[in-house]
């Protein structure tokens, strides 16, 4: 369902508006620290264009109730008291919306991995969803240039399985090694054994000492590659701080078990490789029907696919769920701008999605285009928070007091990155929506059980009332 037209408001928003000026009280919440995480530079194709499918009829969503839009009146100096209870915000009237999108995205299009057949299919069901919604879509090709690796496994004596699922250590060292298995622990030096490891395959559990402790103690006895099993459940994502002299990848720690089973039943042969490989990748762009010809724009962004052998729920299927429901709210709105939606692709292995679309717009396109708003990981928590360029994030906050909320301001990123990374390095102004908890993204922990559809709620309304606030503005 389109929004009212501007200057309507309900009388349900009347109460609304009305009620938060009770509800509103002073308070902060402190901002939660990112760690620190860099992307590598994308190494790109020229782009190609799909033509749109046909869209198919769709019903028209759950009226929403009209989200405020006018600046809340100054707050009166508080008046001393013993202490200041906040009275909780009603319910998000989106919340339910965005949660059945979120689950419909997890049910049929989980995982997501980056530059594979899983993140095309997502792609094409994404587009058909945007076409639905009235919106002329189009996917932008490109490629995505990653290190990959593989174990494969042969024995004369023992039943093994052909392949083990294993992704590269970053700045591992490229190279095919091949040589019996030797379990070494975790690769203590009282671990490495008395003749040494020449020829060997050392099969290494994670934990107490870093990778590159463990993979040059076994390179000096003489292992030709290492393979490191994860200490808890799941596929794990490591780094060295420099490259080591032999190819190492990481397993997950219910392979690294199965391993250890099959080289106490006889000698085992493993290959390791890790290597560049070149795939493809593709961002779902769509703009609103009709629009006049952009002069200016305002983009709204997230990336849809996910690291391997997970759900991806908060990480990212709350930003793109979140972000279809923005899209059908305003997609009969008539703004002084041209709205662009963007699911970037290959954001995982290093925001080749959104680097790429950034790198190829031209001097006049920056120019134009009046903001970018990223959706990304914020389903997990109990808070919303905003980072970004400060009269976005300034305005961000003020919505979330007109709404009753105290979103956190994250401030300074200290090297955290998502797709509004290349748009800022570029000069266009930008805000990123973000969560309290952090704790399960990229791992298989990140389900739908751990979403709290208040935080997708909350989020959508959010952009959508930053969208309109551009367009009074602008």
């Amino acid at each position: 369902m389109k929004l009212l037209p501007k200057g309507r408001v309900p009388r349900l928003l009347i109460f609304i508006v009305s009620a938060m000026a009770v509800l509103v009280a002073c308070g902060a919440q402190e901002a939660v620290p990112a760690p620190d995480a860099a992307p590598p530079t994308a190494t790109v194709a020229p782009p190609t264009v799909e033509p749109g499918p046909t869209a198919t009829p769709r019903p028209s969503p759950t009226p929403m109730p009209m989200l405020p839009t006018q600046t809340p009146a100054p707050r009166p100096t508080p008046t001393p008291a013993p202490a200041v209870i906040r009275t909780p915000a009603p319910p998000s009237v989106l919340a339910d919306e965005v949660f059945e999108t979120l689950q419909e995205l997890t049910e049929g299009y989980s995982p997501r991995e980056s530059a594979t057949d899983q993140e095309l299919e997502a792609a094409r069901h994404l587009r058909v969803r945007l076409s639905d919604l009235g919106y002329d879509t189009s996917l932008q090709e490109f490629s995505v240039a990653q290190i990959v690796a593989s174990v494969t496994l042969s024995s004369p004596s023992v039943d093994t399985p052909d392949e083990v699922r294993a992704l590269p250590i970053a700045m591992t060292l490229g190279g095919i090694s091949i040589g019996l298995l030797s379990d070494v622990g975790r690769a203590f030096e009282e671990d490495i054994p008395a003749e040494g490891l020449e020829g060997r395959v050392a099969l290494i559990e994670r934990g107490d000492i870093t990778f590159e402790e463990k993979v040059k103690r076994v390179a000096e006895a003489g292992a030709v590659g290492a393979i490191v099993f994860n200490n808890e459940r799941g596929l794990f994502f490591g780094a060295f701080a420099n490259q080591p002299t032999i190819p190492a990848v990481a397993i997950s720690q219910e392979d690294g078990l199965m391993l250890l089973d099959l080289i106490e039943q006889g000698e085992v042969a493993a290959t390791v490789s890790a290597g560049e490989q070149v795939s493809p990748s593709r961002n779902v762009i769509a703009d609103m029907d009709g629009a006049a010809s952009g002069d200016r724009t305002v983009i709204i962004g997230a990336h849809y696919d996910t690291v391997p052998d997970t759900q991806g729920a908060s990480d990212n299927g709350s930003g793109i769920s979140t972000v279809l429901t923005i899209a059908d709210h305003i997609a009969e709105r008539d703004y002084p701008f041209d709205v662009r939606i963007i699911l970037f692709g290959a954001e995982e292995v290093g925001l080749f999605g959104s680097r790429y679309y950034a790198d190829n717009m031209s001097q006049q396109e920056i120019d134009n285009t009046i903001a970018m708003l990223n959706f990304d990981a914020f389903g997990s928590g109990t808070a919303l928070g905003v980072a970004g360029d400060g009269e976005l994030v300034d305005r961000a906050l003020r919505i979330g007091d007109n709404l009753g909320l105290i979103l956190f301001h994250q401030g300074n990123q200290r090297g955290w990155a998502s797709d509004h990374t290349p748009f800022s390095e570029a000069g266009i102004p930008v805000m990123w929506m973000v969560s309290n908890d952090l704790s399960r993204i990229n791992s298989p922990a990140d389900d739908i059980r751990h979403v709290n559809p208040e935080l997708l709620g909350r989020a959508a309304e959010i952009g959508i009332l930053m969208v309109e606030w551009l367009g009074d503005e602008n």
